[in-house]
């Protein structure tokens, strides 16, 4: 029974000097894992600060990270500014619609206006060429009737000539034409029993030829025989005439009342066309210069409105970029929380992950945090004392930044993005590299230490 019992209180001891062989096997492979891991954090520490001093400035990573992160704060300001825009095109776009809703309204009145004129204008023009015609029939029948007067003068002339020259050959030859007879006496031959007179034969033939001849006369007549024809014919030629001169002379009274009539309406619409026309044209003449006046005003608007939008675009990213070089101004020294990576691995991935900042898009918000961080520099400023030896420092560390700056420039190849000179500041409350290396190795150190092999280990 003791036997048993010893046999197994030693294999107890033997499991657990193995466990514990096992136990310093595993210690000691440990430490030699945690020393590889400190010499190769310094190692890229090293090789780090010897990147930075080689090349002189942000690392490749830096260097697009920041820009990165200024093509994200580029496109942000254009996405303000493409904002600022819309509202400005579409407050462009009501006040289109306002004028066009008004110049369709003047339109339609200028179209309404033309096809009463227009209307005027034909119905002046269908009077005055009515006028024209019936001016032009009447000059017909005047010269129709000119014509025949003419005619009929010309022909009463011919026949006045012939009258003439038959009255002259029967004057030459009247005494050969006279017969001779008897006397006889008459006297007895007439008697008026109404009156119971008697009168000469011979006075009474006598006073008959004396009105024949009058009457032969003044008919022009050959002989006594064709006085009533002719007299017959001057009647029906003085009634034909009477009753043409009625006829015209109405005629005449007509027309002159139409021409003056015509001229009345001529000389009215003259005056109207001219009144309206000039009415137009000023009317005209006066929306022309109101549509030139309001084009020039739109357009002075829309240079205004760009030029104020490109200050405003520009004022912003100023101020975005002095609120990005002030971001570490006034900041608190927060301290990191506890995790279970080991705080030297978390510095480094802190330092090269970082996040992009966050742009600010209002322009109040940007000016007043930019002035309290600038007041916040000035006060530090009025409390620091600056010595000679502090002034040359920070005239070198400004010539410093400046020619690592061109130089960059000049080696990349690349215009400096924004328009403010990108430069670093320490603050005091934002650990160094230095003291962020000096306690990564104070941590590896302790980390180290606590994992060391144990002097009193039990050895096989």
């Amino acid at each position: 029974m003791n036997s048993q019992a010893g046999k197994v209180l030693e294999s107890i001891h033997q499991e657990n000097f193995n466990k514990r062989k096992q136990l310093d096997r595993i210690r000691y492979t440990k430490h030699k894992k945690m020393e590889k891991f400190r010499l190769t954090q310094l190692e890229a520490a090293e090789l780090r600060d010897r990147l930075l001093y080689e090349v002189g400035g942000k690392l490749p990573a830096e260097k697009k990270e920041q820009a990165v992160a200024n093509y994200v704060q580029k496109a942000n300001i254009k996405k303000n500014a493409a904002l600022a825009i819309k509202v400005m095109y579409k407050k462009i776009l009501d006040i289109l619609k306002k004028d066009s809703s008004y110049f369709t309204v003047v339109l339609e009145a200028l179209k309404l206006d033309c096809r009463a004129q227009g209307k005027c204008l034909m119905g002046a023009t269908e009077m005055g060429q009515l006028a024209m015609e019936y001016l032009d029939d009447r000059k017909f029948e005047f010269s129709k009737l000119e014509k025949e007067i003419k005619v009929n003068m010309k022909e009463r002339e011919r026949t006045l000539k012939l009258a003439r020259r038959e009255v002259a050959y029967l004057t030459d030859s009247f005494p050969d034409l006279i017969r001779k007879e008897e006397a006889t006496n008459l006297d007895d031959l007439y008697e008026d029993e109404d009156a119971v007179s008697k009168h000469s034969v011979h006075w009474e033939l006598e006073e008959v030829m004396g009105i024949c001849k009058r009457l032969q006369k003044a008919t022009l007549v050959s002989s006594f025989d064709k006085i009533l024809l002719r007299l017959k014919e001057q009647r029906y030629q003085t009634e034909r005439l009477m009753m043409q001169l009625t006829l015209n002379s109405a005629k005449r009274d007509a027309l002159i009342e139409d021409r003056k009539h015509a001229v009345m309406m001529l000389d009215t619409l003259k005056n109207v066309g001219q009144e309206k026309t000039a009415q137009y044209l000023l009317e005209k003449k006066r929306l022309l210069a109101q549509q030139e006046a309001e084009r020039r005003e739109e357009n002075d608007l829309n240079k205004a409105l760009d030029e104020k939008g490109k200050i405003i675009i520009e004022m912003k990213t100023s101020l975005q970029q002095i609120n990005e070089l002030l971001s570490s101004v006034g900041a608190p020294n927060v301290p990191r929380p506890f995790t279970d990576v080991p705080p030297a691995i978390q510095y480094a991935l802190e330092e090269m992950v970082q996040p992009v900042p966050e742009v600010e898009a209002d322009f109040d918000k940007l000016i007043l945090t930019a002035k309290q961080k600038l007041n916040v520099l000035i006060q530090a400023v009025s409390k620091m004392e600056v010595t000679p030896e502090v002034r040359l420092n920070a005239r070198l560390f400004y010539h410093n930044i400046l020619a690592r700056t061109m130089r960059d420039n000049y080696k990349d190849e690349v215009v400096a993005e924004g328009g403010l000179i990108e430069f670093e500041m320490e603050d005091p409350n934002v650990p160094s590299h230095a003291i962020i290396k000096l306690r990564s190795k104070q941590l590896v150190e302790a980390q180290v230490s606590e994992f060391d092999v144990p002097a009193d280990a039990p050895k096989k």
